[in-house]
């Protein structure tokens, strides 16, 4: 067996020598491939390499690496269709490392696999937030790639920790040195208090570039919670990030950063999940995951779609697109629905497992407040977007890919929406959940009628207002910190005391950080 993820890391390099046309239908062709070669893929390991004295497992497929590898692969097909016409040879190049280090990390067996892979990710992702010619993605990737690369550094000394204890470096549930992989999966996945590189980064790239981000780099943080954190007991920080990260985003007004905080939210509800450690719970966790990066991705491209057609992607600026965007309408009322919990649509299935799989009334009275919230937030999006009464000019229509890459995710959104065995059956898990009991129904339609009235009451409050875009964010006061206590062991004039000095401040730190744990 190939990991898959060496295709789209070898077409990289094909993309790099071709130009135009060609290009183009070698992007489409490599991640066509790419999908049959992961959905074709047999449980089990293979293609083992010898590295020093270690042996590296570059293919190890499970049934929940399976599920994710493929919902990867296929939103990796569809931001190629949707970006097809208008992005440049940076963004075909570099999507598909991104994309391939993304699929290859989860078909790995071994950690230090894993982590290149993980930094993989870092990097190329990086190079595609990062823009000269524009300041404030200049900034915000120079921060990404700080927040991003703490976190890395946190999952290598974990990583040397626990095969200096072990001798293994074995891709499993983690023993030691587990506050660093704490803080590694807890950056990469933006959980609550390490979030703040999300928001600033999804909101400020391009239309195309954001769709790619929304899929990929906070679901490789829940796949490394599965795979390395499954003994730690995380259910109520999954739902206190459900519900903050619905908070937040509440208040936003432009499009992309209320959909940047309710990726924080949804991976609450994976956390959650994950958290509890039931197999309901696992399980449902892990179909979050898959379905979130169908409808938020989808979600991303409606708003593109927007941007791309009125220049504008403020809530305070739209409205009237319903009838001039019919169709993105259309996709955007599904994605909506879906992310709510709707029933009949895919995230009310794995919203409904999750809950199955939770017994702490206190965990599912968290995410129910959660869920009135989301609900609340795409009503605002939904109707301030496309519904009120407002001319907005359109300049252009989307292109037939664009629609093309929108069509085919909310197709998937509606058919696991009404079969939800086509998740159990990739997952080759069942469930036993009777998901269209009358019960079930009327307890997932309720966050929803309960946020239809809170929106109709507090319309005046809901609707977009004109407000200076706050992040509350410690880490640039922290930066300066160790700039100016690097200035001040700069001017001692022994070099060995500087080091030193250096030497015990991080020493303090990691045994301050590991006794928190």
């Amino acid at each position: 067996m190939v990991n898959p993820g060496l295709i789209y890391l070898l077409g990289a390099v094909l993309l790099y020598f071709t130009k135009g046309k060609l290009r183009q239908l070698l992007a489409v062709a490599i991640s066509v491939v790419g999908l049959l070669w992961v959905y074709n893929l047999p449980v089990g390991e293979g293609m083992k390499v010898a590295f020093l004295d270690l042996d590296l497992i570059l293919v190890s497929v499970t049934d929940m690496s399976r599920l994710t590898g493929i919902v990867f692969a296929f939103f990796g097909l569809c931001s190629v269709l949707y970006a097809l016409v208008f992005a440049k040879k940076k963004f075909y190049v570099l999507s598909h490392i991104y994309v391939g280090s993304s699929i290859a990390l989860v078909f790995v067996g071994d950690l230090f696999s894993f982590y290149f892979f993980w930094e993989l990710m870092t990097i190329s992702s990086y190079f595609l937030i990062f823009d000269r010619t524009k300041p404030i993605t200049e900034q915000t990737s120079y921060y990404y790639f700080i927040m991003h690369l703490v976190g890395g550094i946190s999952l290598l000394w974990g990583v040397l920790l626990n095969y200096s204890v072990t001798g293994s470096i074995l891709l499993t549930t983690i023993e030691h040195g587990l506050p660093f992989f704490i803080v590694a999966v807890a950056i990469k996945l933006a959980f609550i208090g390490v979030h703040t590189w999300l928001p600033k980064n999804y909101s400020n790239v391009p239309l195309h570039i954001s769709v790619l981000l929304s899929a990929f780099t906070t679901k490789a943080g829940v796949y490394a919670l599965y795979r390395l954190l499954g003994a730690v007991s995380l259910g109520y920080a999954g739902t206190i990030s459900a519900i903050i990260g619905v908070v937040f985003a509440l208040k936003q007004t432009e499009a992309r950063r209320l959909l940047s905080y309710h990726i924080i939210s949804q991976i609450g509800y994976m956390i959650a999940g994950i958290g509890v450690g039931t197999t309901l719970g696992v399980a449902g966790g892990m179909f979050h995951l898959f379905n979130h990066i169908l409808y938020k991705g989808l979600l991303f491209m409606v708003i593109g779609v927007v941007i791309y057609a009125t220049g504008k992607g403020d809530l305070i600026d739209l409205g009237g697109l319903s009838k001039k965007l019919p169709f993105t309408t259309f996709c955007g009322v599904v994605a909506s629905l879906a992310i709510a919990g709707a029933p009949f649509f895919n995230g009310y299935v794995s919203k409904l497992v999750i809950k199955s799989g939770i017994e702490d009334p206190i965990l599912k009275w968290g995410l129910y407040i959660a869920g009135i919230g989301t609900a609340l937030s795409f009503m605002k999006f939904m109707y301030f977007g496309f519904f009120r009464k407002r001319e907005v000019e359109v300049n252009r229509k989307p292109t037939l890919t664009m629609k093309l890459g929108m069509g085919l995710i909310a197709g998937v959104i509606i058919l696991i929406g009404f079969v939800p065995s086509v998740l159990e059956s990739i997952a080759n898990l069942e469930t036993g959940v009777n998901y269209f009991s009358l019960g079930y129904l009327w307890e997932s339609s309720q966050p929803i009628l309960l946020a239809l009235i809170i929106f109709k009451l507090a319309h005046d409050l809901i609707e977009p207002h004109e407000h200076d875009h706050v992040d509350r964010d410690i880490y640039p006061f922290v930066g300066q910190g160790v700039n100016y206590v690097g200035g001040v062991l700069s001017k001692v004039q022994n070099g060995d005391v500087s080091r030193y000095i250096l030497w015990l401040l991080t020493t303090l730190a990691i045994v301050w950080i590991s006794f928190l744990f």
